[in-house]
């Protein structure tokens, strides 16, 4: 029986039919009526029931056509409408079959360009469906369709493959298999395979999809640091290093110990890529190889730091020499010749130890000084730095502590225009307040946050803290002044840009107060990443600032391609000014080459009201120092803040 939804579809056309069966039949019955009066012979009564029978059939006759025409009507819309519906769901089956079609082509495209071998199998072990790496890197880029383990692999690789597959089969779970695969023609490489069982819509096992992974890297990397070896290099590894000093041998041979660092590597890495950091690391390996005595030790303890232990030999010291100036000789990176710096920490027994071990740790403090006296240099231990490690030991956990707690406080310091006595801007100061209120300054600790990597996170809590200010100036409806943050260039990186973009979506006009600070003479040569990072952060809205001006004066040719706005001379330019007219001509060059380059100067380290005259007449009118104020803690600077100006103390 129809349902009740049915019956209410069909019902209106029978009760339109059956209308109109009615009408027909009663039309007809009038007008048969109507002829039989008009042949009888009744006079006018017969006339007239045969007129009226005859008149009511047409009108009948007029129903029944517009019930035909409302029922023809009718079934007309009905088929209508399924001839659209059949429409509608032969597009919906088309349009679903061409993304069954796109999705099907994109998963076997994305398949086919996968670098790892991936494969489906049925339940006989015999290959449907393969990429192009497995037919290349298993196959000899012989085709598999159709063919088993045992036509394509030596028999033992054979017989593992297909005992793994029966396990799959068996228990329908997913099984994974790390081997050596060795196959004729091709190296013998590490793999880690994953095979998985393929259910059919009754849920029975109908194949094997497997794939492969490459870890060769991986092992061996494992294997070499068990055995004492840095797999980039070749050296020993720290282990190894380890293991030295318990080697008797040394003690005859009065043994150097070299620390050899690259100066900055971090920001080499960061800008050029690991790839190309890890090579630049070879080259050194093999330069430092190339100098070495015979009979040399030579170890790679962290990303850039090396050790050579040289047995005393004749001219030791003019080797050391030739290592250096090998080292600093340019290297081919990206099809471009660049040239490092290096720093060489240096110790001897028994000069400065009685054991390797000593001499070791020795040297690594020499090269610890040799980074703060300025990098680029070799440094021989004194005995002046004995206990300096474990100083410089407790200065690290004060730093990682200090991190940790964010115990730093933000000392500021002016920038005037001495024209004006208006504030341009507030450089921000790092100090770490120790736990008995001891204020630590940037001396004690920069230099080592730098040589740890520690610097980052220093300079990214200072910028925090800036704009974080600033946003609460900007909120309470005051104009801020500027704040200036000093970077390392550790920091100038993708993630600080990322960091900056976040604050560019949460409140874009604090980028219109801050400044960016960098020092001059830590800029890196000819590398076009930094170069694009400074012209990214420039196109924020950020002031660049280029601080100590003059420590490297080589690079002034350079100046006009760095994004900078803002160059502040360094206090070697300042402190005998007014005895050398020399130095004032540079100056005043240097101001007129910055004005043509829409380049603001800043003289820094401006301690006298003399140095301030002499420098005003020189077109310098932006200054820094002491003769207007000394840096003070931000809590202190309402003054600053409220009115904008200084007079000179």
């Amino acid at each position: 029986m129809p349902d009740a939804k049915q019956r209410k579809i069909v019902n209106p056309y029978q009760k339109t039919l059956f209308a109109l069966i009615g009408v027909g039949f009663s039309s007809g019955f009038l007008l048969l009526g109507g002829f039989w009066f008009f042949n009888t012979d009744y006079g006018m009564a017969s006339t007239m029931f045969a007129v009226i029978m005859l008149f009511l059939s047409v009108a009948l006759m007029a129903v029944a056509f517009r019930l035909f025409a409302s029922l023809s009507l009718k079934l007309a819309q009905n088929d209508q409408k399924h001839i659209q519906n059949a429409i509608i769901q032969a597009k919906d089956m088309l349009d679903s079959s061409k993304q069954l079609r796109e999705d099907h082509i994109l998963l076997q495209s994305l398949s086919q360009n996968l670098p790892y071998p991936i494969w489906l199998k049925d339940r006989f072990g015999r290959y449907l469906v393969t990429n192009k790496a497995f037919v290349s890197q298993w196959c000899n880029n012989v085709d598999p369709i159709g063919k088993t383990d045992a036509d394509l692999l030596n028999q033992s690789l054979a017989n593992a493959f297909q005992a793994a597959d029966q396990q799959v089969l068996s228990d329908h779970k997913a099984h994974i298999l790390e081997l050596k695969l060795e196959i004729t023609g091709q190296p013998p490489r590490w793999v880690k395979i994953e095979r998985y069982a393929l259910l059919g819509e009754d849920g029975n096992v109908v194949g094997v999809l497997g794939l492969a992974v490459d870890i060769s890297v991986y092992k061996l990397d494992s294997q070499s640091h068990s055995q004492g070896i840095d797999v980039l290099t070749g050296f020993a590894n720290q282990q190894a290093l380890k293991s030295q000093f318990k080697v008797d041998k040394w003690d005859d041979l009065n043994p150097l110990c070299l620390h050899v660092d690259l100066d900055h590597f971090k920001v080499i890495n960061d800008s050029l890529g690991k790839d190309t950091g890890d090579v630049l690391l070879k080259t050194v390996a093999n330069r430092i190889k190339e100098s070495s005595p015979k009979g040399a030790f030579l170890a790679r303890l962290g990303a850039d730091e090396f050790v050579a232990i040289w047995p005393e030999h004749d001219e030791m010291t003019q080797s050391i020499e030739r290592l250096f100036e090998l080292l600093k000789q340019p290297i081919s990176l990206q099809e471009g010749q660049y040239s490092f710096t290096t720093s060489i920490g240096a110790a001897q027994m028994p000069i400065h130890g009685s054991t390797l071990e000593e001499i070791e740790q020795n040297a690594s403090i020499a090269l610890f000084n040799a980074k703060k006296l300025g990098r680029n240099q070799i440094h021989w231990y004194k005995d002046s730095y004995e206990g300096q490690a474990e100083r410089r030991l407790n200065k690290e956990q004060m730093l990682r502590q200090a991190i940790a707690d964010e115990a730093f406080i933000v000392h500021v310091q002016p920038r005037i225009d001495c024209t004006t006595n208006q504030i341009e801007a507030l450089e921000c100061l790092a100090r770490i307040q120790t736990d008995n209120g001891e204020i630590q300054y940037p001396g004690t600790f920069i230099s080592l946050a730098e040589s740890n990597g520690l610097i980052r996170h220093v300079d990214l809590y200072i910028l925090e803290y800036a704009l974080s200010l600033l946003q609460e100036w900007i909120s309470e409806g005051n104009e801020p002044l500027k704040l200036a943050v000093n970077l390392s260039l550790q920091t100038i990186n993708s993630t600080l840009l990322d960091h900056l973009y976040q604050w560019q979506a949460r409140e874009p006009r604090v980028f219109e107060y801050i400044e960016l600070e960098l020092t001059e003479h830590r800029l890196p040569e000819n590398n076009s990443e930094f170069l694009r990072l400074l012209h990214e952060i420039r196109e924020l809205g950020i002031t660049l600032v280029l601080d100590d001006f003059g420590t490297g004066y080589a690079n002034l040719s350079r100046l006009p391609q760095w994004p900078f706005q803002i160059l502040k001379l360094d206090r070697s330019f300042i402190a005998n000014i007014r005895e050398s007219e020399k130095q004032q001509t540079v100056v005043r060059s240097i101001v007129e080459m910055c004005s043509n380059l829409d380049i603001k100067v800043v003289a820094e380290g401006i301690e006298t009201e003399e140095e301030l005259t002499l420098i005003d007449k020189l077109g310098c009118h932006s200054i820094q120092g002491f003769v207007y104020a000394k840096p003070k803690p931000i809590e202190e600077a309402e003054d600053w803040l409220k009115h904008k100006k200084i007079t000179i103390q």
